[in-house]
C-alpha cells in the first residue's frame, strides 16, 4: 500500500512539472479570436498557396523585395492563402467594397498569411493582402514588422503584466495570441482570460510587445467570441 501510494504521488508530482503553461501554446493572427476591424478575412476561402499561378507569385515576390529585402523575403515561409472575390462578397451578411491606394475597386483579393521569426527566435505571423495580379492591395504592409530590431518583451513577462493590471487583472490566462495590431500600428500579445466557470464575461487585455504598455482593456460576453476560425 506504501509502495503504491509513493508511486501515485511521484505520478501527480511529474505531472504538474510537465503540465504546459499558456506560453507553450501561443496563437497567431490566422488563429485570432478577436479579429481587428480590417477585411473580414475569417469570411474569406481557403486555397492552396500552390494554386496561385507562377506569374502572380512572382510578382508577389518582387513586391515584397521592393518593399523589404531579397533576404527578408528568403527567411519568409507562407503558413496559409484565402481569398475573397465578388461571388464570396455577395453571399457575406455585410458585403465589403475593397479599394486599392488608388481608391480603385477591387473583386478579388489574395490574404496571404506570413510565417517568419524576430531575435530569439520567437515566431511570428503576419498577413498580406495582395491583388489578384500579384500587386499589394495597399502600401505600407510591412510598417511596425520589417527591420524590427527592438527587443520583444516575452510572454511570460506579458502574463506578469496582465496578472498586476489593477485595473483588470489577468490571473487565470487562457489562449495567448501575437499579432501586428493596425490600430496601434505596432505587434502586440493579446491575453485571454481562461474560460470560467462562474460569471458571464471574460477580460481581454491587449499589451504592446515592445514596452509592456497595456493598450486595451476590454470584456467580452462568453460566447461572443469566434475562437479559431480555420483557413
Amino acid at each position: 500500500m506504501k509502495t503504491f501510494l509513493t508511486a501515485s504521488i511521484l505520478t501527480l508530482t511529474m505531472n504538474l512539472s510537465q503540465a504546459q503553461s499558456p506560453c507553450d501554446n501561443i496563437k497567431y493572427l490566422d488563429k485570432l479570436a478577436m479579429a481587428p476591424a480590417e477585411l473580414p478575412v475569417q469570411d474569406f476561402k481557403s486555397m492552396d498557396y500552390n494554386l496561385i499561378p507562377d506569374s502572380v507569385k512572382a510578382r508577389i515576390q518582387s513586391e515584397i523585395i521592393k518593399e523589404t529585402s531579397a533576404s527578408f523575403f528568403a527567411s519568409l515561409r507562407v503558413k496559409s492563402v484565402k481569398y475573397l472575390d465578388s461571388a464570396i462578397n455577395e453571399k457575406l451578411f455585410t458585403p465589403v467594397v475593397i479599394t486599392d491606394d488608388n481608391e480603385k475597386p477591387v473583386n478579388f483579393v489574395y490574404a496571404v498569411f506570413y510565417e517568419m521569426q524576430f531575435k530569439g527566435s520567437i515566431p511570428f505571423v503576419f498577413k498580406l493582402e495582395i491583388k489578384q495580379n500579384g500587386g499589394l492591395l495597399k502600401k505600407g504592409q510591412f510598417e511596425g514588422i520589417f527591420n524590427q530590431k527592438k527587443k520583444i518583451i516575452p510572454c511570460t513577462k506579458a502574463l506578469s503584466i496582465a496578472a498586476t493590471d489593477k485595473e483588470a487583472p489577468i490571473t487565470k490566462a487562457g489562449d495567448i495570441y501575437i499579432y501586428y495590431n493596425q490600430t496601434y500600428k505596432t505587434i502586440v500579445w493579446q491575453i485571454m482570460e481562461a474560460d470560467n466557470t462562474s460569471g458571464d464575461s471574460q477580460h481581454v487585455t491587449v499589451i504592446n510587445v515592445f514596452d509592456g504598455e497595456i493598450l486595451e482593456r476590454n470584456e467580452f460576453l462568453k460566447g461572443n467570441l469566434n475562437f479559431d476560425n480555420d483557413l
